[in-house]
């Protein structure tokens, strides 16, 4: 059995381990694609668009469908994380962000990997003012409702493993997924399987949950999108169009490959690489211990089919 005190002493080995000055996108230019989110039309046809938000967070669009997976807009600074202060969704940030990336009027579904902060803190301000489904485990559903109690329970999806939701013209079918392990250990673990009390106000009362992947079926394209897990824990599916693959630290890294060549993408997107303690306007900069240039070379070094691609913050490219 693991102490509080000891799995403190974790939080901030973790916390430090992730900071950093680190390099900037610009450093792999050959690599990234997209235009500002704020430049481009609403789909048409068959488009579909994808807009990075930052850490794992995207805006995934179609004519027809608008799916969101794990926003962070408020970020919660080092200090702030390292004494488990009190923290909240901030209405400032993320009103200010969703007009820089776009947002449509409506949202069909948001999509949570798991239910740490920096995945879910922001998800059900932003249900309550753009709607739809939030699908996550039902760690998710639990601390959804303890942040809104008025959200609609038809709105919280405690997603099975195994099960497909259809959301409009959408399919989205959910699989289970792993957490990265940091010095040995799932940061922030736990499930919460009752409704709680009071609403999450500090980083540790976000409990990770079950972790979820996902594949989304819109507009005949094919994304996958995690944010971790383990060497040797694969997807089982195969012949997507986009893999969103989240590598932030060492699990994550290792199985990158071997997760490449489940999924035999078109194209390969690794995620949750940025210094997610920084505010949004202070730019893109790698973690520490992302080790992006290892992943390339990795990448390169296999000789894979698909294209291997980086965004920027609230940047849009769309996938043909």
């Amino acid at each position: 059995m693991v102490t509080g005190s000891f799995q403190n002493h974790i939080l901030v080995f973790i916390i430090l381990a992730l900071t950093g000055c680190g390099s900037r996108l610009q450093s792999h230019r050959d690599l990234l694609i997209g235009r500002p989110a704020l430049s481009l039309p609403t789909p048409t046809g068959d488009e579909v668009q994808i807009t990075y938000l930052g850490t794992n967070g995207y805006l995934i669009r179609s004519q027809e469908t608008s799916i969101v997976v794990d926003p962070f807009f408020t970020r919660i600074s080092l200090g702030k994380v390292i004494v488990n202060g009190r923290c909240s969704s901030s209405p400032d940030l993320v009103s200010k962000y969703t007009e820089v990336a776009a947002f449509p009027d409506k949202v069909d579904a948001w999509l949570v990997t798991h239910s740490h902060y920096d995945h879910l803190m922001d998800v059900p301000p932003l249900q309550r003012k753009y709607g739809g489904k939030i699908i996550s485990s039902p760690t998710g559903s639990f601390l959804s409702q303890a942040v809104d109690p008025d959200i609609k329970s038809s709105d919280l999806i405690a997603a099975v493993p195994g099960k497909s939701y259809q959301v409009g013209k959408t399919k989205i079918r959910v699989m289970t997924s792993k957490h990265d392990r940091v010095a040995g250990f799932i940061p922030i673990p736990g499930l919460i399987s009752e409704p709680l009390p009071n609403a999450p106000s500090r980083p540790k009362d976000w409990k990770v949950g079950a972790p979820l992947a996902f594949l989304i079926e819109i507009a005949g394209k094919r994304i996958y999108v995690d944010s971790g897990g383990l060497p040797g824990h694969l997807p089982p599916v195969s012949g997507v169009d986009l893999a969103i693959l989240g590598v932030a630290v060492g699990d994550g890294q290792r199985r990158f490959v071997e997760t490449v060549q489940a999924l035999k993408p078109r194209y390969i997107l690794p995620s949750h690489q940025d210094n997610f303690f920084i505010p949004l306007d202070k730019g893109f900069r790698f973690s520490s211990i992302s080790k992006f240039p290892k992943l390339k070379r990795e990448f390169e070094e296999g000789d894979f089919a698909g294209k291997l691609i980086l965004m920027d913050y609230f940047q849009t490219w769309v996938l043909k």
